[in-house]
């Protein structure tokens, strides 16, 4: 009868190891030593499958106006559970220059746009009509296809007016 090599012994050894280590860790049996200290619970937050994007002029968020957008998406975010995101232009402020970057938000695929800024806010409007099936939020008065919101507000109401806005279009893109 031949014993296994000690390469098998090895194998098993570390195994067990394993799987003491894993069973301590899952039963949250605390380490000799640790004084009593154990794992903070989890901040991981579990987000919807729905993407609300802004598109912003070269400054990004550190436009005033720009930030007030942010702020309201975020409230947005945090009662719809809808991912939130960015993307400043660069160049220019023209709406030519504007154009390739709403295409980038649609490929990474955002279901609700926001633009802040003229240039971007024209950008949205010339390319909605071919997109009907994400929602289109400019900030400022406007006409465009029936996948556009334009806000009406007050200049202190921009936040909760944006907040608002991307909520319904969260909920109407599915989320």
């Amino acid at each position: 009868m031949r014993l296994p090599g000690r390469w098998v012994w090895l194998t098993l050894a570390g195994a067990a190891v394993a799987g003491t280590a894993v069973g301590v860790v899952v039963s949250g049996v605390r380490w000799p030593g640790s004084g009593g200290r154990s794992l903070p619970p989890s901040r991981a937050r579990v987000y919807e499958n729905v993407d609300a994007c802004l598109l912003t002029g070269a400054r990004g968020v550190a436009d005033p106006a720009a930030a007030q957008v942010w702020a309201g998406m975020e409230d947005a975010s945090r009662a719809t559970t809808a991912r939130v995101s960015y993307l400043a232009v660069t160049g220019p402020a023209t709406e030519a220059e504007a154009v390739p970057f709403v295409g980038s938000l649609l490929v990474r695929g955002c279901r609700v746009i926001v633009a802040s800024g003229a240039a971007e806010q024209a950008a949205v409007l010339a390319d909605a009509g071919r997109f009907p099936r994400t929602r289109f939020v400019v900030t400022s008065p406007a006409t465009g296809p029936a996948n556009v919101t334009a806000l009406v507000f007050t200049t202190s109401g921009l936040r909760a007016a944006v907040a608002a806005a991307v909520e319904s279009g969260v909920h109407a893109a599915g989320g």
